[in-house]
């Protein structure tokens, strides 16, 4: 689960876990292109132990995760006009 810890439409979405296996900070931040708009997105985790020697994996999970996720936002906004 995460919390919002700052939003500044359209610009930012700052959110941290409260919940969930490990802790983690996902930074959204847009900004205006000449073909539409720039996202960028940075994940922070922490946690050792297995976390570290897992993370390789983990971090291609996520990677994987942000991209199905912009897919279905660009989606749901081409859909909408």
């Amino acid at each position: 689960m995460l919390r919002v810890a700052a939003y500044d439409p359209p610009r930012l979405l700052d959110m941290i876990s409260v919940a969930g296996p490990m802790p983690m900070h996902v930074t959204y931040a847009f900004e205006p292109h000449p073909r539409g708009t720039l996202a960028r997105i940075r994940v922070r985790g922490g946690g050792g132990g297995f976390y570290r020697l897992a993370a390789p994996l983990l971090g291609r999970q996520v990677r994987a995760n942000l991209a199905k996720d912009l897919r279905d936002l660009e989606a749901r906004l081409m859909a909408q006009g």
